[in-house]
């Protein structure tokens, strides 16, 4: 075995929960109850459909709050509601009785690619105790994010409790190396399984110019706890098309049991009318309806996006109800992304979707491709950067990001009982991650590599077309595909030349109103996302988040996904056709 060493800072870090008693929904009904008239614990039983005991046990909680009293007469005791009570149960929720409370834990964050890790997870050793000859990564990072959204899924937090909506406070960090092993150009110890594939890739490259070492091959602490995310993905979770999105929609607001998220890349105020039957029906089940957003132009487009005021309009038209349980947010994230996250009553499971399809603006009439997953770290993970986009700088936290952060609570909690399971490993990509997918695509692929997405721009050549060839020259055969072309390329008379590039051994083709964004690579591994591999260039000014995408690594599901999309394309091409 080979040993490197990363660099890292290590922090002692404190963050804030809160603790205690939350009302269930069966006290605030047997408060209501008793209020009405004096009820014994055999009637409230009866009406409840429940055990007597159960029924008891909540009695208690009530007199513990003096909320009601019992009184006894000559046919028995019985439960009645105190003044206190009484107004109590006017109120639409019980009011939580909390306590907060600092925790403090010692986190790592890699100084090469800014991953935070908890300090247990790796075995650290200072600079006083390395090796004569140690080998490590070169530092690339001397600060680091100390609002990353990835360090919340971090925090250890009890069933009962819930995080505090405050920035965690660090002590000064030190300087240590995290000692890494690697066997057969693969990470064996060392390393938690939440790392980047980008930064393994690093230490195992590094690792190929190390002899092989006489240290020892355990290390306390080498491996973590981290779950990897991972699901079943079936046909039916893959959803390519533009009406297959608005059956999507249709479906998510008739199986949600609490609260649907929709964060889409732009508003539109034809879309949200046109969504108000499922608005309406939402708020009618008392279903809480997040709507998020990114951005208010399209720099591809010469025609103005809708105005915020317009979408904010279009929502005040709508119901009181609607207007109650609705909520769009005023503040825009900053991010690309396309993204939904619900709980579904039918599996009791948080549940995401991410794609292509901008749900609050789209006519759902181009071609689509999203995933539904069913990970509960993955539903972590990704509403964590959904979060992260809505802390304001500096100053406290608005009402959508505390909204956001309880739900976020509750996925935690979800996500520590149920455990993950399934033969579909996933990975959150986001951001700068898309580009090193398409070099591992390049370097892993045995047989084939494709890449569809919306605009091909003027970041082709250095993203894809020069990696691409790469591939192609090693056998590999590589089809890229496109809508329309960038304006910016347009005006720089550089439309791209199917020709020229099938001299570099490269299959290029234009779909008409193809929004989808994908790349797979052989049978088992595809990425679908929000980044237009062709187009977008991920700058430093961007927000964090800004794209969002799900890498899915299991059996034949990249070919899953092809077979759909292909169907998709044979029926419109069969429609267009049969109306010619």
């Amino acid at each position: 075995m080979k040993f490197v060493y990363l660099p890292v800072y290590r922090l002692a870090v404190n963050y804030f929960v809160n603790f205690g008693r939350r009302w269930s929904v069966l006290e605030h009904m047997l408060l209501v109850e008793t209020t009405a008239s004096r009820r014994t614990v055999k009637e409230l039983s009866a009406l409840a459909d429940l055990p007597q005991r159960l029924i008891i046990e909540a009695l208690i909680n009530l007199l513990r709050s003096n909320w009601i009293e019992v009184r006894s007469s000559e046919h028995g005791s019985y439960f009645t509601a105190t003044p206190a009570g009484i107004r109590r149960a006017l109120e639409k929720e019980l009011p939580e009785t909390l306590h907060k409370d600092v925790k403090w834990d010692s986190v790592c964050v890699d100084r090469v690619t800014g991953h935070w890790m908890r300090a247990d997870e790796l075995d650290l050793v200072y600079e006083r105790d390395l090796p004569d000859e140690f080998v490590a990564l070169e530092p690339l990072l001397y600060t680091f994010e100390q609002n990353d959204p990835a360090l919340r899924d971090l925090f250890r937090l009890n069933l009962n409790e819930s995080l505090e909506p405050t920035p965690p406070q660090f002590r000064t960090p030190s300087k240590p190396f995290a000692r890494i092993g690697v066997a057969f150009d693969q990470v064996e110890m060392g390393l938690p399984p939440s790392a980047p594939f980008t930064l393994r890739d690093s230490i195992v490259a590094l690792a190929k110019t190390v002899p092989e070492t006489g240290e020892p091959s355990t290390a306390p602490g080498a491996r973590g706890p981290t779950a990897i995310a991972l699901d079943d993905i079936t046909p039916d979770d893959i959803i390519v098309g533009g009406p297959e999105h608005w059956d999507l929609l249709a479906h998510i607001f008739e199986v949600a049991h609490t609260t649907i998220i929709i964060h889409s890349c732009f508003l539109g105020p034809d879309t949200l009318r046109r969504l108000k039957p499922f608005f309406e029906k939402a708020a009618r089940r008392q279903v809480k309806v997040e709507l998020l957003w990114g951005l208010h132009n399209d720099p591809e487009t010469r025609k103005p996006k809708a105005k915020f005021a317009d979408c904010e309009v279009a929502l005040k038209e709508m119901s009181a109800l609607v207007r109650e349980r609705v909520r769009l947010s005023p503040t825009s994230s900053g991010s690309h992304s396309k993204v939904i996250l619900y709980d579904d009553k039918e599996t009791g499971l948080w549940t995401s979707v991410v794609g292509s399809c901008n749900f609050l603006s789209s006519e759902f009439d181009w071609i689509e491709a999203s995933v539904r997953l069913q990970s509960q770290a993955f539903a972590s993970k990704l509403l964590n950067r959904l979060l992260s986009s809505q802390l304001p700088a500096v100053g406290n936290w608005s009402p959508v990001a505390r909204r956001l952060n309880g739900i976020w609570s509750k996925i935690k909690h979800q996500s520590y009982q149920r455990g993950e399971r399934g033969n579909v490993a996933l990975t959150l990509i986001t951001d700068k991650e898309h580009y090193a997918c398409v070099t591992k695509a390049r370097d892993e692929a045995a047989s084939r590599i494709k890449i569809g997405c919306d605009i091909f721009g003027l970041a082709a050549e250095t993203s894809v077309l020069a990696p691409m060839e790469t591939a192609a020259k090693l056998g590999r055969q590589v089809d890229l595909e496109y809508s329309r072309v960038s304006e910016f390329l347009i005006e720089e008379g550089r439309v791209p030349d199917p020709n020229s590039i099938r001299e570099r051994q490269i299959a290029l083709s234009q779909t008409h109103n193809f929004h989808a964004k994908y790349l797979l690579w052989d049978n088992d591994n595809i990425v679908i996302s929000s980044f237009n591999w062709l187009s977008t260039v991920v700058a430093g000014f961007r927000s964090n988040g800004a794209e969002i995408g799900v890498m899915l690594q299991g059996p034949n599901i990249a070919n899953i996904f092809d077979e759909k999309r292909r169907s998709v394309l044979a029926a419109r091409e069969s429609s267009i056709v049969d109306q010619a």
